[in-house]
């Protein structure tokens, strides 16, 4: 087998994985992952890659040990289960790709996987939040506002653009394109006012915008350049994104690493601010507030979006309404404190009532027509 011919294969086989769900990083990791086996083969067998597939042809190599070998190999390398679980799934679909049978069952049996070591992370609250928008530039300050009140993954954030944004909407809507998600499904979340806010005032800072008034804005994306520059650039590249989602990534650890209270580590040794951890608050935040079903639909968990999808417009803005106040990161102790005590004073007027109705019917009171419906 030629070196060109096996090029022609991996090549063919990676287009196979991109046109699944159009997502370069997938890519990336199914050609890391036959980057290793093949440094594996090189190294246990001595042999070239096209060589391998040739001796798993003929059945010279047990198709189902090589893969044993494989995963023990990633193991001693340190690989995390995970990134182990990958890096199989990239060489076991090439081979099948490139006719060699090989058989689920077979392989589940056969070829044993570790299992992934679950380890508790330190939540985010409110407090460290706080402590960490007033440390940050003014665009990472309304990123994280944005992500934390949205539940958006940071790949989606990055691709947002204006015309995504309804600020219209109370409260402010943001349509998420399906071709910018991680499960290419479209969905809706919210921004809270002070989210919105934030934004507003970094879009006036950076490109000039003025609320309500024309602009030639529509297509730009938002946490692209901040710069006043208009040039039409193509910013929906994965490129694009994945290297803006590094910058913000790294910007995001600059910021922090010299603050000891933000800095600090969980028990996988990834930092406990970052910003999938924006992603878990609002998902514990939303869920305590008003149910865990509404958050994971808000984040785009497709199991969850069905369910949310039969909501009506109106409902949907109502239990986000509901969680707002919780959301909010600026002044929360005295909101919350706010709510608890308008809560408060419902519960005291709704048994009032109550009584009220009791004694009205306990000394047969005739009321007038018009109050009667306030009784039933």
């Amino acid at each position: 087998m030629l070196e060109s011919n096996i090029e022609k294969l991996i090549s063919g086989y990676l287009d196979s994985v991109y046109v699944i769900s159009h997502s370069q990083a997938s890519v990336d990791c199914y050609k890391s992952g036959l980057n290793h086996f093949n440094k594996f083969v090189q190294s246990k067998y001595e042999k070239s890659l096209e060589q391998i597939l040739t001796a798993l042809k003929d059945d010279s190599i047990d198709r189902y040990k090589i893969f044993q070998e494989y995963v023990i190999y990633l193991d001693k390398e340190g690989k995390k289960p995970s990134s182990i679980k990958i890096f199989v799934i990239a060489p076991k679909g090439f081979v099948k790709y490139c006719g060699i049978k090989l058989y689920n069952e077979d392989f589940k049996m056969s070829v044993k996987l570790p299992k992934r070591i679950r380890q508790r992370e330190e939540p985010l609250t409110k407090e460290i939040i706080l402590r960490l928008l007033n440390n940050v530039s003014a665009k990472l300050r309304t990123i994280i506002l944005v992500t934390s009140s949205s539940g958006m993954r940071i790949g989606e954030t990055t691709q947002l653009k204006l015309s995504d944004i309804d600020f219209d909407s109370k409260p402010t809507m943001i349509r998420i394109c399906g071709v910018t998600t991680k499960t290419r499904e479209s969905r809706e979340t919210f921004l809270t006012t002070e989210a919105t806010n934030s934004l507003k005032d970094y879009l006036t800072r950076y490109f000039d915008w003025k609320e309500n008034e024309p602009n030639n804005l529509q297509d730009l994306v938002i946490f692209g350049r901040t710069s006043k520059s208009r040039k039409s650039i193509d910013e929906r590249k994965t490129t694009f994104q994945k290297s803006n989602s590094s910058v913000l990534t790294n910007s995001l650890r600059r910021h922090i690493e010299n603050i000891p209270e933000l800095s600090k580590l969980n028990e996988n040794g990834r930092l406990m601010v970052h910003f999938h951890a924006f992603r878990k608050y609002f998902r514990t935040v939303v869920g305590n507030a008003v149910g865990r079903d509404f958050a994971e639909a808000l984040m785009g968990h497709h199991f969850y979006l069905d369910t949310y999808y039969n909501l009506s417009e109106e409902k949907k803005r109502e239990m986000y309404l509901q969680a707002e106040p919780f959301l909010t990161i600026s002044d929360y102790a005295q909101i919350e404190k706010d709510l608890r005590s308008v809560k408060q004073k419902q519960k005291q007027i709704e048994e009032q009532h109550l009584d009220l109705i009791q004694l009205i019917q306990e000394e047969h009171v005739k009321l007038p027509a018009s109050l009667q419906k306030y009784v039933k």
